[in-house]
């Protein structure tokens, strides 16, 4: 992070909480500079005698019938990725490669960096530290396509800034240059387009696919020895990236793929080196840790459950096993929504975590871990001593993952949209049904559906989801989810403002169902043609609201396909903090607002303001009240039902007092200024057709 949004973050602290901080990360910076120079002359790449034994498959070809189901889709990305073409974080479909001249975000462009000519491989060993280009130049040598050309891994193909291969990772720089985005290479290097190339090849058997899939996994190694460069630099991104070179190995073999000897040796000393890496940088907080070592452990999990069995590769599924006993429970509530008060983050923890527990609860017996010396294990967080009863997750976890799926559900606008409540990032944790709208959960429902019986609606497209799920867990099994508790207290209150909202069609109001994730903080009613929802609960992450938008009290609409009020979603990141800061702010949501002031101070990219205190007071079939304190004084919203119109009303607000009459989307918009464009996704900021 750069120095700016580090003095930023010190600037929301006490004095010795920041100087506490200061000097932690100091000592950190310093001590990771040392190792890295330490490092230089020595090879990161794992022996390959400390890998010994076949990798454990999971997978075996899945029915012809998904796979035909998601043919378009999956054609369509074989054939991008043999081009070297990625379409991610809103940067249109690019060919990235070195030497490439990119579009810039907005005035910001950089480069072109070198290109490279005829004698790239020696280009790409000379980029290397001088301990790892022996190893660098082995990998480049069993490429198999002799046409194949290399793809620039360190780069932001929308700004064109490049980072350098030889930085050691835990140093690399991030934030610290205008329009600069450190989420796309890292988005890039996640390699999650590789398990859709080993679908596609088991859809057509085009050999061309397996070579693809071989000699990127050895370009990507070799241009990202462990350790090194900016796709080092997020233990997440390192763990999720692991898990998808292990699916799509899986994969390939199962659809009739055949690699030799040595790119296997290659993969097996890779997997130990994400390992490593991963649990010598866990992102481990004892009070403020989320979706980030949530991935970590799950990383863990899958490289060590693929790994051959031996002492160190135990005690990474077994840390793994026991932290996420912890966390499930921890971050998703009895319903099985999700802590970090953000949609999208539901549904990227809840992947990672149904597809994880999948994969451990149907371990093969040989690869269960059950018994360790809790003592091997000598850093942070402590490893809890054993035994592990099998299987390890149980009814109550297994709830909440049902739940979670339940809540992806029930915040699915009639659109096939969920509604997007806090950032979006558009992170996903594995990505087996190519194509689906980025604001479509249903892979996340058909993925669960493979672990326990839940009766949702998901596409049918992603039946294939439900079939490889279905194949790590051994089969679904029954769960039974606890209802929530509604909030029953006194809700009288007397209105300033009052608005009525008047669709063309009185009939789109009837029959709605109310629904109630009390812990989460959103309260909706739906049908099938109609969507209400009220936000008002934490700002997540136990306070730290990284991830959480001004949007207490806010109130989204959906008539019809129809967005009356939507929430704009996130835009980007470290780029641009005043695109960020804009699509927070409560002036993007349709929410109570004071003139222009915030109801919590955006303190930082990732730190919101813990003040609001929003709290719900009553909720039934055809009222909600809820109230926060951000503006320094009790705010109060009701939404009701009533016939032929959605009626909302403030105590205090900045229209004048008296009742308005909405008939139109594009009146509320103007009434309320919300002005903010749509962004479906992460760098998508211009609005579909209907929204």
């Amino acid at each position: 992070m750069s120095l700016t949004h580090l003095i930023r973050h010190a600037l929301t602290m006490s004095p010795t909480e920041a100087a506490a901080k200061t000097i932690r990360y100091a000592t950190r910076t310093i001590g990771r500079r040392l190792v890295g120079k330490m490092l230089r002359r020595q090879s990161t790449f794992p022996p390959p005698e400390q890998v010994r034994g076949a990798l454990i498959r999971r997978f075996h070809a899945p029915d012809r019938a998904p796979l035909e189901a998601n043919a378009d889709s999956l054609r369509r990305l074989a054939a991008d990725v043999l081009a070297h073409r990625f379409d991610l974080l809103g940067s249109g479909p690019v060919v990235v490669a070195h030497g490439a001249r990119f579009a810039g975000f907005g005035r910001h462009r950089y480069g072109p960096g070198r290109a490279l000519g005829a004698d790239w491989k020696a280009a790409i060993v000379a980029q290397a530290t001088p301990g790892n280009r022996v190893q660098v130049m082995i990998l480049l040598d069993c490429l198999t396509n002799p046409d194949y050309r290399p793809i620039d891994w360190h780069v932001d193909f929308k700004s064109g800034y490049r980072w350098q291969p030889d930085t050691f990772g835990p140093s690399v720089a991030y934030g610290h240059k205008p329009g600069v985005d450190v989420k796309v290479p890292w988005e890039l290097a996640r390699l999650q387009h590789l398990p859709g190339l080993a679908l596609a090849f088991g859809l057509d058997n085009d050999r061309r696919l397996a070579d693809e899939f071989h000699d990127q996994v050895l370009d990507f190694l070799a241009a990202n020895p462990p350790g090194w460069g900016v796709n080092w630099a997020c233990p997440m991104d390192v763990a999720i990236r692991a898990v998808n070179i292990i699916v799509a190995l899986d994969l390939f073999q199962a659809g009739g793929a055949t690699f030799d000897e040595d790119f296997h040796a290659f993969v097996a000393t890779a997997l130990l080196a994400h390992a490593r890496h991963v649990a010598g940088h866990l992102e481990w907080n004892e009070a403020h840790r989320g979706n980030h070592f949530l991935a970590d452990i799950c990383g863990l999990a899958w490289i060590a459950a693929t790994l051959p069995a031996t002492p160190e590769t135990d005690i990474y599924l077994a840390l793994a096993i026991r932290w996420l006993q912890v966390e499930i429970p921890r971050q998703f509530d009895a319903q099985g929504a999700n802590f970090e008060a953000s949609t999208a983050y539901h549904r990227l923890s809840a992947e990672m975590a149904i597809h994880t527990v999948a994969m451990i609860n149907g371990l093969p017996e040989a690869r269960r871990v059950t018994d360790y010396d809790h003592r091997l294990w000598r850093r942070r967080p402590a490893l809890p001593p054993g035994p592990i009863a099998w299987p390890p997750f149980g009814p109550e976890c297994l709830s909440r993952l049902a739940g979670a799926a339940r809540f992806a559900a029930d915040t699915t606008m009639p659109s096939g949209r969920m509604v997007q409540i806090g950032d979006n990032d558009s992170g996903r944790f594995l990505i087996l049904t190519p194509g689906l709208d980025g604001l479509d959960p249903g892979a996340l429902i058909a993925a669960a559906q493979g672990l326990v019986r839940v009766d949702l609606a998901a596409p049918p497209r992603a039946a294939l989801e439900t079939e490889l799920v279905r194949q790590l867990s051994g089969g679904p099994v029954e769960v039974t989810i606890p209802a929530a508790v509604w909030p029953a207290g006194n809700a009288a209150f007397t209105p300033a403002i009052r608005l009525e909202i008047v669709p063309p069609d009185a009939t789109a109001l009837g029959g709605l169902t109310a629904i109630a994730s009390p812990e989460f903080g959103l309260f909706l009613w739906r049908n099938d043609r109609t969507f209400i929802s009220v936000r008002c609960g934490p700002v997540g992450q136990n306070g730290n609201g990284g991830h959480a938008h001004n949007d207490q009290l806010a109130v989204e609409i959906e008539i019809d396909g129809i967005g009356w009020a939507t929430d704009p979603g996130t835009g980007i990141y470290t780029p641009d903090l005043s695109i960020r800061n804009r699509y927070r702010s409560v002036l993007a949501h349709f929410a109570p607002r004071l003139g222009e002031r915030e109801p919590a101070a955006l303190l930082a990219p990732f730190r919101l303001e813990d003040c609001a205190q929003a709290q719900a007071i009553r909720f039934t079939a055809v009222e909600f009240v809820g109230t926060h304190h951000g503006f320094g004084q009790p705010v109060t919203r009701r939404v009701s039902i009533e016939p032929g119109r959605i009626v909302i009303e403030d105590s205090a607000g900045h229209l004048a007092p008296g009742t308005h009459v909405v008939t139109s989307p594009d009146q509320l918009a103007r009434l309320w200024g919300l002005t903010v464009p749509f962004s479906a996704g992460y760098g998508l900021p211009n609005p579909p057709a209907g929204l």
